[in-house]
């Protein structure tokens, strides 16, 4: 009897032990990160080769032999320093019709009529001033000064000025872009050739080590400190 109920028991023991044991793990629980960082696209920094002296990174002088070369000869970068130009030209056009405008004209101008018609013969007979006739042929002399303003009531000059202005920071931030492309472009062909010239020159090095062990290993040979097998094998 007291071996039956220890079976038992056991029994009990081993049920409750595999239902504890096929029990789903509870999963843990963390606690979550509320604090929201910093957007990448505020950053504030806007360096470039192009607002820089690329002197100061590119040492080497046969690169900015070769960067120099490259900024006097590439047409893209031309083009868009005239367009510059041109935008910069338009912003003082703009800026210069939100002024008065003043001016003076001068004029010289001969009038002769025919002796034989009638204002002619009315000249003639008639004294331009007192005791003095009038001349023939008559000159005709004009000065005049005149001031414009144009009072921009509707903003149309100012809009114009603005989007001028808008025009000339664009093709300058578009100089930019392309010179700060060019430099890198220039800069990273040229360290691939360094970097490519390098391997050529371990891969040579590497190529007289391996024939000056090829050459110590036949010497072994003759000295019958290696065999054939050897200088074979190393020669595959």
């Amino acid at each position: 009897m007291t071996k039956s109920n220890l079976y038992k028991g056991l029994a009990v023991v081993g049920i409750c032990v595999g239902i504890a044991s096929c029990k789903i793990p509870q999963i843990t629980q963390r606690a979550e990160n509320r604090i929201v960082p910093a957007a990448y696209s505020n950053c504030t920094d806007t360096t470039n080769l192009a607002s820089v002296n690329w002197r100061m990174f590119f040492t080497d002088k046969n690169l900015a032999n070769l960067i120099d070369t490259a900024l006097k000869n590439n047409q893209e970068l031309n083009m868009t320093l005239q367009e510059i130009e041109i935008a910069r030209n338009e912003v003082r056009l703009r800026k210069g019709q939100l002024l008065p405008t003043v001016g003076a004209r001068l004029g010289v101008g001969v009038e002769k009529v025919g002796r034989y018609t009638s204002q002619g013969a009315g000249d003639a007979s008639t004294d331009i001033t007192d005791g003095r006739e009038t001349p023939d042929p008559l000159m005709d002399y004009t000065a005049a000064v005149y001031a414009n303003w144009e009072v921009d009531i509707w903003k149309k000059l100012r809009n114009a000025k603005k989007a001028a202005v808008t025009r000339y920071l664009s093709t300058v931030e578009g100089k930019n872009f392309v010179l700060t492309s060019l430099i890198t472009e220039v800069a990273n062909s040229y360290y691939e050739l360094l970097a490519l010239d390098n391997q050529l020159e371990i891969v040579n090095q590497t190529i007289a080590l391996q024939k000056n062990a090829l050459e110590i290993l036949k010497i072994q040979k003759q000295a019958a400190r290696a065999t054939e097998l050897a200088v074979q094998k190393f020669q595959a």
